[in-house]
């Protein structure tokens, strides 16, 4: 379990999430949606040790976040930013790359480190471009191949800032897709999502930010009953069932 406590961070001294009080349940997914600028990556940044808080304490399974080594800390945590230079390597090199936590000094990968990360390639089905330039692939077979590196990489927690922007959409819900199924081998997600219905119809918990505070951290439901989405994005939203194991989707339009 990761909790947040009284957390207050941001960049140059200028404050950007305050007062934050939050935890993330084992096992589920976790949304953080609301308006540019709103404090989003920030918290997901701070909630994720990229980024020291100003004030407050983030804890994983009731140890101090700032005091796990960062070599332990990366078996336990990952980060999947939103903005990267793509690299000039293969898709199994890059894949790779999720294995260095736990190699040791000479960084030679070991015959369980090649296995983790042929099951990685293969859970993905990468298999045909496993020898690939990552240069040369698509933008959501690019996202894929950086979904099977955090999988190599074996953590509990799994950070993702915007997982599916720029992607069409089949890629976007392959993605979502990929997500839901990290969460199925007891992953515990935490991303932040630009598509409200996506967030809402995809995960477990959402969390609405509004001016750097947490509005609500509740069930998509009770997030979507209590109208603080219409009121901070100034939308009118409607619900619609699909019929599939009562499944809902989300409809927003300007008032």
């Amino acid at each position: 379990m990761i909790k947040l406590h009284n957390i207050t961070a941001g960049y140059n001294r200028v404050e950007i999430i305050k007062n934050i009080n939050m935890d993330f349940e084992e096992g589920s997914i976790t949304s953080i949606i609301g308006k540019n600028g709103c404090g989003k990556t920030t918290l997901l940044r701070t909630a994720s040790n990229l980024l020291k808080p100003f004030r407050g304490e983030i804890t994983i399974g009731g140890r101090d976040i700032s005091r796990i080594p960062n070599k332990e800390l990366a078996k336990k945590v990952s980060f999947l930013p939103q903005l990267r230079t793509v690299p000039n390597i293969t898709v199994h090199n890059l894949v790779m790359h999720g294995r260095y936590p736990y190699l040791g000094f000479s960084r030679t990968p070991q015959k369980r480190d090649k296995e983790i990360v042929k099951k990685a390639i293969e859970h993905m089905e990468l298999d045909n471009l496993i020898n690939k330039n990552v240069h040369e692939l698509s933008g959501g077979q690019r996202q894929k191949v950086y979904l099977a590196m955090i999988l190599a990489q074996d953590t509990d927690i799994i950070f993702l800032d915007e997982p599916t922007t720029y992607l069409d959409i089949n890629h976007q819900l392959e993605i979502l897709e990929v997500i839901k199924n990290l969460k199925h081998m007891g992953k515990t997600i935490i991303m932040v999502l630009h598509d409200l219905n996506s967030a809402l119809s995809s995960s477990d918990r959402i969390c609405l930010m509004d001016k750097g505070e947490m509005v609500i951290h509740d069930t998509p439901q009770a997030v979507f009953d209590s109208r603080e989405i219409d009121r901070i994005f100034r939308i009118s939203s409607s619900q619609v069932s699909t019929g599939d194991e009562g499944t809902r989707q989300y409809i927003f339009y300007l008032k």
